[in-house]
């Protein structure tokens, strides 16, 4: 016992110290990215066929950095998201997550390129949320697949009743059972070498603040799948439920 209350009080002066150095650094990354807003504004008048195909992932890639850094101080203050709800198609928010990942080159070291992105929701289906926060849960979700060494990622969805679930499967090795025990810790819960285990959290803490939840719903030799539920329908309005 004395051991494990040890343990507990590390681990809040790790997340204590975490969060006054992001505080720090909060102020300086936004500079940073406001330059690289004004050298991307630069690419609109270039007339090349290539740099205007993806000057628009650029745009989105900074324009999601720059929200990020402004929630982070909330984040650190509060971990429960002010969430913006909107109605939109939940396949399109995650066929952007895999386009992401696949510019990015998103994978483990020792395979030759990103693993195969199979999106299986389908096209009808939209759901009432913070698109943002949204697709912040399900990138770290695909990217912990990928980084894991699976070859492909499938993403699917149903609706039951007043909810949706929708599930990020992939083809990797597995969770170790020492991850499996401390899936949601921070600093204790990575599966992978020099992980933070910060990605699983932050996920969660986005789907509950939705009314929704993240669970790993099985994991073994043959792959790993997590599920996200959300309520189908909700009030647009800021804020928390």
């Amino acid at each position: 016992m004395q051991s494990d209350l040890r343990a507990a009080l590390r681990q809040k002066t790790r997340l204590a110290t975490l969060g006054a150095a992001v505080a720090k650094i909060n102020h300086d990354l936004r500079n940073s990215l406001s330059t690289a807003v004004l050298v991307s504004d630069r690419l609109a008048d270039i007339d090349d066929p290539e740099v205007q195909r993806v000057a628009p992932r650029l745009y989105d890639a900074i324009d999601r950095a720059v929200h990020l850094c402004s929630q982070t101080l909330n984040f650190v203050t509060d971990p429960r998201p002010v969430l913006h709800i909107r109605r939109f198609a939940l396949g399109g928010l995650v066929t952007e997550v895999g386009q992401e990942l696949a510019s990015e080159g998103s994978g483990s070291p020792s395979q030759s390129g990103p693993p195969v992105l199979s999106n299986a929701v389908p096209a009808d289906m939209a759901v009432d949320a913070d698109r943002d926060q949204l697709f912040r849960a399900v990138s770290n979700l695909m990217r912990n697949a990928c980084e894991a060494g699976a070859r492909e990622v499938r993403v699917t969805a149903v609706s039951e009743g007043e909810a949706i679930r929708l599930e990020v499967a992939d083809d990797g090795p597995g969770l170790p059972e020492r991850a499996q025990q401390r899936l949601f810790q921070p600093f204790a819960g990575s599966a992978r070498k020099g992980g933070t285990g910060l990605g699983l959290i932050i996920a969660r803490d986005i789907l509950k603040a939705h009314g929704g939840d993240l669970i790993l719903a099985r994991t073994g030799s043959d792959g790993t799948a997590f599920q996200i539920s959300l309520p189908a329908r909700r009030d647009a309005k800021k804020g928390s439920p």
